[in-house]
């Protein structure tokens, strides 16, 4: 993995721990969710939210990368959770990217109060939900990796979002509908991104504390040799 890509995916983790924290805080204080450039009504000036939508664009993509990495390094032990993690990284870089771009198209109409925007709305608020599950499921996928490099707490703390989701996702199904084009404020979505900081915090920790894992080429062969333990008559290092 390139030395400026490493670095700048794991300062991009951080700086998704600290804005998580910060929105977590912000939300259990005004009681309002926002996202990206939509900061509740009225909006942000049109600069700063297009600031915000490039911003998030390059966090996403930095951070995905160090993600896929992670999955490379788990394919020589669990091939299928190594694949899981791949769709589910692409799954929430392209649900990043749609959101963006809805954000983009909906910065002018937001000033001009155009019927238009009720649409846009709801495919923003489908485009959330969407977004978060993948984030979610990301991690999830991620934690035979977690389990194997780094503490027992990061590899539980994995398990979390994905519920924390499903409760976000019942409390719209069967309790009370938000109005596009931001879930509402809860007490699960409170937690979500607290548990999103948390964790992204110590990715990027980790990340620096084992950084060789990232920056030198995988060897595949010293990843297979404990698995080759296992065969009769075959030993670490010989083909045979």
């Amino acid at each position: 993995m390139p030395k400026p890509l490493f670095y700048a995916g794991t300062a991009f983790c951080l700086f998704l721990a600290l804005t998580s924290a910060v929105e977590s805080t912000r939300e259990l204080q005004s009681g309002v969710v926002s996202f990206i450039a939509l900061h509740g009504f009225p909006l942000r000036p049109v600069q700063s939210a297009s600031w915000a939508i490039v911003v998030a664009l390059i966090a996403g993509m930095a951070t995905a990368a160090m993600f896929l990495r992670m999955a490379a390094l788990l394919a020589a032990r669990n091939l299928f959770a190594a694949f899981m993690a791949l769709v589910s990284v692409g799954g929430a870089v392209t649900s990043l990217t749609a959101l963006v771009m809805l954000q983009a198209r909906m910065l002018p109409l937001l000033r001009e109060s155009n019927g238009a925007l009720q649409p846009l709305s709801e495919m923003h608020f489908g485009a959330v939900m969407m977004l978060s599950y993948f984030i979610a499921l990301s991690m999830l996928s991620l934690r035979p990796y977690f389990r194997i490099q780094a503490s027992r707490v990061l590899s539980a703390l994995v398990f979390l979002p994905l519920p924390l989701f499903i409760l976000m996702l019942l409390q719209e199904l069967f309790t009370k509908s938000s109005l596009a084009p931001l879930p509402a404020s809860s007490p699960a979505s409170f937690v979500f991104l607290a548990v999103l900081s948390v964790l992204f915090f110590s990715i990027s920790v980790h990340c620096i504390r084992h950084r060789h894992l990232f920056l030198e080429m995988t060897n595949l062969r010293e990843l297979l040799d404990s698995r080759l333990s296992w065969f009769p008559g075959v030993t670490p290092g010989n083909s045979t």
